[in-house]
Parts: structure tokens; sequence; C-alpha cells
């Protein structure tokens, strides 16, 4: 696990990279930013992992507490750049419009102006799984149940995603999801989350980190086949055949689902 003063040196050197990028072309330039999209995430496994082992092994509560993980954890993390892949850097007016490489922001989120976040602006383009988080009590939405993974410590955590690129901060996944028309479709429905991650940020793709540490790339196609929760069934996703044309257009899923 890096320490902080590890992680203020790799933020350095992704600076660095990014001061380089108007020196090679635009498909050079695309493929840098997707590698320092996937160092953030390699950098955000770490901080979610410090914050574990200081709480007992635990996440933290998650949207059922109030307790969004970008507040949580913002005393493990130096810089709000780090909130943001380089291809999203900048607030979406309309993060699922169709076509928007969505990144969500204050007009979702509005500035605190109490508590310890006061004052203080976030916007971002990652979201958590958050069938990950540690909930507590009864909530407004999905409560206290054995779907939580609530801890890093479980088997086959190459398979459980952890933080991707998405248009919205969190999503509660599923494997019987609805599927979206357009990139990023929403309609406010239960059932609709994993749309969240159907962006076209990647070339047609997005990153993504997962509960081993490993960061890489996830087809869209695939969103509906990793272990979202506790009892995620691949028997409920969708076929290659249910897929709408732009979601067939895009490269077939490639991970070890075995």
């Amino acid at each position: 696990m890096r320490t902080k003063k590890e992680l203020v040196v790799v933020i350095g050197c992704i600076v660095f990279l990014l001061a380089t990028l108007g020196a090679i072309g635009e498909s050079g330039r695309r493929r840098a930013k997707e590698m320092v999209c996937l160092s953030n995430l390699r950098q955000w496994y770490d901080v979610f992992m410090m914050f574990a082992e200081d709480n007992g092994g635990y996440f933290m509560g998650g949207r059922n507490n109030n307790d969004n993980w970008w507040w949580a954890l913002e005393t493990y993390y130096f810089d709000r750049n780090l909130l943001r892949c380089p291809m999203a850097a900048r607030p979406s007016v309309n993060p699922m419009e169709p076509g928007s490489y969505g990144t969500w922001g204050p007009s979702w989120f509005p500035t605190p102006t109490t508590g310890p976040n006061a004052g203080i602006t976030f916007y971002g383009s990652y979201g958590v799984n958050e069938w990950v988080c540690n909930p507590t009590g009864q909530s407004w939405i999905y409560p206290s149940s054995i779907k939580y993974w609530r801890t890093p410590n479980v088997a086959g955590a190459d398979k459980i995603p952890l933080l991707a690129d998405s248009w919205w901060d969190q999503a509660w996944a599923e494997a019987f999801d609805g599927i979206p028309n357009y990139p990023g479709e929403w309609e406010g429905r239960t059932g609709d989350d994993i749309s969240h991650f159907c962006v076209l940020r990647h070339d047609g793709g997005i990153n993504g980190v997962f509960l081993d540490g490993s960061a890489r790339r996830i087809e869209l196609q695939c969103l509906w086949y990793l272990k979202w929760n506790r009892l995620s069934d691949t028997e409920d996703a969708p076929t290659y055949e249910d897929f709408p044309d732009w979601l067939k257009e895009l490269p077939e899923c490639n991970l070890d689902l075995e």
C-alpha cells in the first residue's frame, strides 16, 4: 500500500505527463489520458484501502448513511483533480445528454453550507459501486442487507468493481438492470443504475478498478456480468441479442468471467 507521501509523488508525475500532451497527436493524447485515468483509479484503490485500514477493515457507510465516498475519503487525497478522468475534466451541463463524457458536479450536488465540507465544491467523473459500502440501520433506499460487501477482504475480489468511469458519483448496479437506449440514458427508476457507467469515454469503453487493486478497461457489454454485490447472478444478465445496436457496435466483452 502506498503512503501519502508516495501518492504526492505519483500525482506530480501525472501532472508532468499531462503537460507533455500537447506535443503528441490526437490519438496519442487520448491514449495518454486513458493511462492517466488508470493511474487515478489505482490511486483511488489505495485511498479506499487506507480508509478501510483506519476503520476496522470496513468501507464508509455510503449514500444510505449520507456518507458519500468523495466526502468520507477527503482527508486521504490531496488534489480534487483526482476525482476526474482527464477525458471528462470539465463539469457537464447535462451529464445524461447523449454523447456526453459525463461529469457530475455542483449542479447535482450543491456546495455544503455546514459541516466539515462547508463551502467546498466537488465535481468528478468516477462512480463508486455502492454495494462495496458499509451502511448501518435502515434508510431511504436499499436497506442494510447481505448484498453489501462492506470490506475489501472478500473472495473473488478481481471480479468486484470498486470505482469506475461514470456520469454519476455512485450506483447500485445489478445484473438485471435495464439496458440504456443510448449512452448514459437514465430515467430515475430503480433498476437503471448500471447506465451510470454506460459512457463512451475511452474509445467505446470505460476504465475501472476492482477490489483486488487491478485497474483495467471494461467494455460496456461486460457491465452486466460483473460481481456487483454478494447476490449478483449473471443468469439475470442480458444476452448479446438483447443489446441495442449502439452497444452491439462496440467491442464485445473481453473479461475473463469464469
